[in-house]
């Protein structure tokens, strides 16, 4: 994972980072329908006394339509669930543009073409996965953060850094992003890039 320049797309070890092994909040959209045909025996509800015999529960918004907080929530989710799908088009159609990716332990790249080849790069040296992910979102949606653990392959020698040998390596991420217009606009990430040595034989 690391590197001096790894960064948290999803999180990964290299000259660059990135940042589901998540479990997202599940919401519910409940709508309760108690209406039904009345029995042959019983009073017309028309000519019944009292409240009308079909009642039902007010819908609940979908917190992905309406509420910013779950909206953002929702999107880190995806972004995670696609890291972990070894799917980069699903990551990249999250990210904005423009979007700032801040490495780990080095400078920041902006748009989505940096983005993709950063990916690209990742790929070709690791294989990963975001294991027990927390998201967490702002009330406001503009802020979001994560935390998982990476856990991963070196498969091939990155530059600057020990011979790969296909060691395996597990380390704790902290993922932060910026989100504006439903899309993420910021994505940095931090690990430790010394355990990540340690634990590869550097």
């Amino acid at each position: 994972m690391g590197k001096m320049r790894r960064d948290a797309s999803p999180w990964r070890p290299a000259q660059h980072s990135s940042g589901v092994l998540f479990s997202p909040f599940t919401f519910i959209l409940a709508s309760m329908n108690l209406s039904g045909s009345t029995p042959a025996s019983a009073p017309d509800p028309a000519s019944a006394p009292g409240p009308s015999t079909t009642a039902s529960s007010p819908a609940i918004p979908s917190p992905t339509v309406s509420n910013p907080q779950a909206r953002t929530h929702d999107l880190i989710s995806r972004y995670y669930a696609a890291f972990n799908a070894s799917d980069p088009a699903g990551m990249l159609e999250v990210l904005s543009d423009d979007v700032q990716h801040d490495i780990n332990q080095g400078g920041s790249e902006m748009g989505k073409d940096a983005f993709r080849a950063f990916l690209a790069h990742m790929d070709t040296h690791y294989r990963e996965q975001a294991r027990d992910l927390t998201v967490m979102a702002s009330s406001d949606g503009l802020r979001a953060a994560a935390e998982f653990v990476i856990h991963g392959e070196y498969l091939k020698t990155d530059e600057g850094l020990p011979p790969a040998k296909s060691q395996e390596y597990a380390l704790p991420v902290g993922a932060f992003f910026e989100v504006h217009g439903g899309l993420i606009t910021r994505v940095t990430n931090y690990y430790n890039l010394q355990d990540w040595t340690r634990q590869v034989g550097g």
